[in-house]
């Protein structure tokens, strides 16, 4: 067994990581579920790694990547691989042109593997790891000039 601890797999705004030892200095010792209704990028999950937990966020693209990940990790791994591997003269243009692909999935409510990889990938090279979205629903976060993971 390997002393490896679960880390989140995207920066959030809102995050709890740095509140981590207020939250667990207030957890029972013992209690028979957890429920995090606001996951986000999952800190205090990882942290605690509870037997029985039940976790939920109102972000759709979100919840599909952990149920990605969570359900079949291979084929999340592959895509996300393959998004990272293409070479990318232009960091800016590669960006754009997987947010407006994440974009046009979202719209076609097409949340499958590809839409967990593209999540993830735009949220290591956007912008702060923001998730921000326009009047429409669509992402809009700027690029952060980032080139590899």
């Amino acid at each position: 067994m390997s002393d490896a601890k679960a880390v989140p797999f995207v920066k959030w705004a809102g995050g709890k990581r740095q509140l981590l030892p207020q939250i667990k200095e207030r957890m029972p010792e013992k209690y028979n579920g957890y429920y995090e209704p606001f996951v986000g990028g999952g800190a205090v999950v990882f942290e605690l790694l509870p037997e029985n937990a039940l976790i939920n966020d109102s972000n759709k693209a979100l919840i599909n990547a952990y149920k990605q990940i969570g359900n079949a990790p291979e084929v999340f791994l592959k895509e996300i691989k393959q998004l990272d591997a293409k070479m990318w003269e232009d960091g800016r243009a590669y960006y754009y042109s997987l947010r407006e692909r994440y974009n046009d999935k979202l719209v076609r409510a097409e949340y499958d593997a590809e839409l967990a990889a593209l999540f993830v990938f735009i949220n290591k090279h956007c912008f702060n790891g923001l998730y921000r979205v326009n009047g429409k629903g669509l992402f809009n976060v700027p690029y952060n000039n980032s080139r590899r993971f």
